[in-house]
């Protein structure tokens, strides 16, 4: 419920903060929506599912024992946020796409142990689609790296 309630929070603080989605005035060309119309909708949707996980964790019962209730358990939540944060620390040296490719590669090989192949193709194609879908798609520019613009990304 904690966590729940959390994550809506900071879900109706980006709405917040992003109202400027519903305004008169959108974006600079015809049809545009804006820059407000994503952060806006995806607080929207990341509280919606706040709320839904806010019902079933009152709804469903729950275990006596705790969710940090043994060292592995800790360990599990340590290997998730441990290189998470090193992603987002990463941003200012490596940019969005290099270091997004670090951290699905690493993740891929670490966590799934997949194969070489899947382990290069999503390290690729991850940051491919970003790069696909917000600076040509969205036409919004995210960090590039120090090689930039010897790299373009």
């Amino acid at each position: 419920m904690g966590t729940a309630a959390a994550i809506a929070l900071i879900a109706a603080v980006a709405m917040f903060d992003s109202r400027a989605a519903w305004s008169p005035v959108r974006g600079t060309a015809p049809g545009d929506v804006g820059a407000s119309w994503y952060p806006f909708w995806t607080a929207a949707v990341m509280g919606l599912a706040a709320v839904g996980v806010a019902y079933r964790a009152l709804v469903l019962p729950q275990p006596k024992a705790g969710v940090f209730a043994s060292r592995a358990s800790v360990v599990a939540v340590l290997n998730l946020v441990l290189p998470m944060f090193l992603y987002a620390l990463s941003f200012q040296w490596l940019g969005f796409y290099l270091a997004t490719g670090l951290y699905m590669g690493f993740f891929a090989a670490y966590l799934g142990r997949y194969r070489f192949y899947w382990i290069i193709a999503s390290a690729v194609i991850t940051p491919l689609a970003i790069f696909l879908l917000f600076e040509v798609g969205f036409r919004l520019l995210l960090p590039k790296s120090i090689f930039y613009p010897g790299i373009p990304f």
